[in-house]
């Protein structure tokens, strides 16, 4: 069984969503790697760097506010 963190490190969501928008880049593969989401981690980097990964730290930050879960689209 994996670990499953609700938003970033355990932080308070409001913390957790200023952290997604402005940091996500850095924290959204690190947060899926402490999850034990290998492959989910390394398709965030992926994403960053094609330029998507905003869209996913966007959304990220919305779904923490709305309800304290990161967009997990990968679960393995």
């Amino acid at each position: 069984m994996s670990r499953v963190h609700n938003d970033y490190f355990g932080l308070n969501k409001w913390v957790s969503a200023i952290l997604a928008l402005f940091f996500g880049f850095i924290f959204s593969p690190i947060t899926r790697i402490l999850d034990r989401n290998i492959f989910a981690g390394i398709l965030r980097i992926v994403l960053v760097f094609l330029g998507i990964g905003l869209i996913f730290n966007i959304i990220d930050a919305i779904l923490i506010l709305i309800n304290g879960n990161i967009f997990r689209m990968i679960n393995l």
